[in-house]
């Protein structure tokens, strides 16, 4: 078991609120990374399959999930060990790095290697929170925190109109240039001006885990991603998973014996959490699968594929922002009712409205009316995102519940990027063409993908239900 020791650090108490104010907001360009992530890049998807002419962009996406559920664990165990600063600012030099890379990317499988080292930056959130907490004062603390939780839902509002102008006046790039310039300016400052925490940890990393754990999720979303174009009895599709389960076999009896295990999986066994992080890491995935297959819906030019309205990203933005409205309000909404309705029937409640939401665009609807309603719907579902965690948390003990933070993100990451793969090898069945507007897909393709993301987010209602009550 690993102990922490105070070393001389920063006189946090000696530091003006000026000073402190400054530092959050260093903070903030770091931390909201991850919500960026997703709201940034998603409607660029479209553009990036037409720039690449490749029916593979979801990869896009899952290469930084996967990135992003192998690294947050180990980042958070060397930060333990080595300093929350210094590891922010090493982890804001991979990202900077994967997002120039894929800005300058001249192939899709260059692209890849950028957005797998953009996956590193999912750490910044908790990285960012744990430095607060060790080395703001403690009448800031709240307050800090708050700030940075209400600025994530200020990015998923703004964010897909931030796309929408830099794809449409200067090309698919911006969005990465805009990334790395973030980023790196994150990194630059968090160096020069942020404390360092005078706490450290003591222990290891676990190395072979995490080899494990990689080796087996790469394979696993390999051979869904490919299943479909090799065949799914083919030996390279047969080999991809076999290995991936043997892979992941092994991953688990090793973090059971190891000292310093990368994920304590007896941790999570209990019902509490073991549920919680499967019927909510279910619904979560499902919301990740329908922000990847919309932009390409909205944007299908219907004079070629017979569906879809040929919006531009800009276009786009304007008729989801009702939609990302109602994500920050459902946030808001968890907090109200937490005493009266409670996170478990909540999380119930968001699962079924994004299950709802998701089988309307299942229809591939026609009318600009019923897309905005469906998204809508689904936004006021990711209530699920504030009542996963309070779950989690809840269910462990108090001692625990930094390990619990880490286990949600993971679980989030790694769901959303197998059911994003998932979706789209359905997706990929349907495929008819690959035309000048990139990918051209039957409306029965998106008839299905959409319906899998609904009976997912169904289905993980279904599983809440088993969560124990208080």
């Amino acid at each position: 078991m690993s102990t922490s020791v105070r070393t001389a650090g920063f006189p946090t108490t000696e530091r003006t609120t000026r000073h402190w104010v400054g530092v959050l907001v260093i903070l903030l360009l770091l931390t909201e990374q991850a919500a960026l992530a997703f709201a940034l890049f998603t409607p660029a998807l479209p553009k990036i399959a037409e720039k690449y002419q490749t029916a593979q962009v979801v990869w896009v996406m899952t290469a930084l999930t996967l990135a992003a559920a192998i690294s947050s664990p180990i980042l958070g165990k060397l930060a333990d060990l080595y300093g929350k600063k210094r590891i922010l600012v090493v982890t804001a030099a991979i990202a900077s790095l994967g997002a120039l890379i894929s800005a300058m990317a001249p192939t899709f499988p260059i692209l890849i290697i950028g957005r797998f080292l953009s996956g590193v930056g999912f750490a910044f959130a908790a990285l960012g929170y744990s430095l607060i907490r060790d080395v703001f004062p403690a009448r800031m603390q709240p307050m800090a925190i708050s700030l940075a939780n209400t600025g994530v839902g200020v990015v998923t509002v703004i964010a897909p109109l931030v796309s929408g102008l830099l794809i449409d006046h200067t090309g698919v790039g911006a969005v990465f240039w805009f990334s790395f310039a973030l980023c790196a300016l994150g990194g630059i400052l968090t160096l020069l001006f942020v404390p360092e925490t005078p706490i450290r940890a003591s222990g290891s990393v676990d190395w072979p885990g995490a080899a494990l754990l990689t080796l087996g999720l790469f394979l696993l979303m390999l051979g869904l991603s490919q299943g479909g174009g090799w065949g799914w009895a083919d030996p390279r599709t047969v080999g991809c998973f076999g290995i991936a389960a043997a892979a992941l076999v092994a991953w688990v009896c090793w973090e059971r014996r190891t000292a310093d295990p990368l994920i304590g999986i007896d941790t999570i066994a209990n019902r509490k959490v073991g549920m919680v992080l499967l019927a909510g890491g279910i619904a979560y995935g499902a919301t990740t699968l329908i922000a990847s297959m919309l932009p390409m819906l909205l944007q299908a030019p219907p004079g070629v594929t017979g569906y879809g309205f040929g919006l531009s990203v800009t276009e786009m933005a304007w008729w989801l922002l009702p939609g990302g409205t109602l994500i920050v309000l459902g946030g808001v909404f968890v907090g109200a009712t937490a005493t009266s309705i409670g996170f478990r029937r909540q999380l119930i409640i968001g699962a079924v409205l994004i299950g709802v939401g998701a089988l309307l665009l299942a229809t591939v609807p026609s009318a600009a009316s019923t897309v905005v309603l469906a998204y809508a719907i689904i936004g006021f579902g990711s209530m699920i995102y504030a009542a996963i965690p309070n779950l989690v948390m809840r269910g462990l003990p108090e001692e625990q519940r930094a390990v619990g933070a880490n286990f949600t993100g993971m679980a989030q990451a790694l769901s959303g990027g197998l059911l994003s793969t998932i979706g789209f090898a359905v997706l990929g069945q349907h495929l008819l063409s690959m035309g000048e507007f990139g990918p051209v897909y039957s409306s029965s393709g998106f008839t299905v993908a959409f319906a899998v993301a609904g009976g997912a987010a169904l289905l993980g209602a279904v599983l809440a239900i088993a969560i124990p009550k208080d």
